[in-house]
């Protein structure tokens, strides 16, 4: 983990994210994006959204992909300044905490290195 501060506005691209489980079959394919590494899928409730590659397994013959673990695609609305902890990262992507506990994908390109370790991490289990 790491503290990044965003170097840009970042909006989060979908008001209803995909939340997929580990196990489940979502349809994909492949869309022109500006990011290496993502598919972008929808669950049999016809929820969208864009997946890691690393997180699916193709079914032999289909456009359906098993998953290989939980994945939810909500991405953090972050503006210019705001500090995050940086809990994993995917094809160009950080999956971050706020201070405030709220989790999501913000793009790398849009973060700087802070310098430190945080302090504490909230605990949402409380």
């Amino acid at each position: 983990m790491r503290m990044m501060r965003a170097i840009k506005d970042h909006e989060g691209e979908f008001a209803t994210p995909l939340v997929i489980k580990n196990g489940e079959l979502v349809e994909g394919e492949e869309r022109e994006t500006e990011w290496e590494g993502w598919l972008f899928c929808r669950n049999n409730g016809g929820v969208e959204g864009w997946v890691p590659k690393a997180y699916l397994e193709r079914e032999s013959g289909s456009n359906r992909f098993l998953s290989l673990r939980d994945y939810n695609a909500r991405e953090l609305t972050v503006r210019t300044g705001s500090e995050l902890i940086v809990l994993s990262e995917e094809s160009d992507w950080a999956w971050a905490r706020t201070p405030a506990g709220d989790e999501g994908w913000v793009p790398l390109n849009k973060l700087e290195d802070v310098g430190r370790q945080p302090n504490s991490i909230p605990d949402l289990m409380e």
